[in-house]
């Protein structure tokens, strides 16, 4: 079993609670680290399509990774009409997107990191830094709570992520503090990192 297989299978529940979440709530605290208009961006694990939406609506090109098809299918009748571009590929190779030789000036991992064990999380990182331009932004969103098998969830720590992307070579550029969950669950809560390329 995969973890997006759970994203299929709830597919329309998942769905419309992402999209309840506004993206400008989320990254308030790191806006200025965000793309400007004619960034080239990238995002992993674009699940609903909220987020490569924001960025989109933003003015920048954005392509969209994600595994479950049928998120992949919503998204796109649900975002129709703007510059997103849906792939179906999955860390931590990103194999497919590697394949079309494009470096990206943003690109953004929100809320997947759980779902990868140790091992893949360093091959992740290895994969993203090989995409990201030099100079380029990469945030990663971090959910920190107890590991939650069933849904393929494991327990990750912010010094963990920042010792293993500054080994697949990533600079620190910002730690955001750890807020509290958008959905209120008082057992999980969520942190930022800023890293570049440089």
């Amino acid at each position: 079993m995969n973890s997006w297989d759970q994203y299929n299978d709830e597919s329309k529940g998942f769905f419309e609670s992402y999209l309840s979440i506004n993206s400008e709530l989320i990254f308030s605290d790191v806006m200025t680290y965000l793309p400007s208009s004619g960034s080239i961006c990238l995002d992993i694990g674009a699940g609903s399509g909220r987020d490569s939406a924001f960025l989109a609506k933003r003015g920048c090109k954005v392509k969209a990774v994600e595994p479950s098809e049928l998120f992949r299918r919503k998204a796109t009748g649900f975002f129709k009409g703007l510059d997103i571009e849906w792939i179906d590929d999955f860390l931590p190779s990103l194999r497919k997107v590697k394949a079309l030789g494009h470096c990206y000036d943003f690109i953004l991992m929100s809320a997947v990191w759980m779902h990868l064990d140790s091992i893949e999380r360093q091959a992740a990182l290895v994969s993203v830094y090989a995409l990201l331009k030099n100079g380029g932004v990469f945030i990663l969103t971090l959910r920190l709570g107890s590991a939650e098998p069933d849904r393929m969830i494991y327990e990750i720590t912010t010094n963990e992520a920042i010792a293993k992307a500054k080994l697949a070579g990533f600079d620190i550029k910002h730690v955001n503090p750890v807020k509290g969950d958008s959905f209120k669950r008082g057992q999980v809560s969520w942190q930022i990192l800023v890293l570049t390329k440089n």
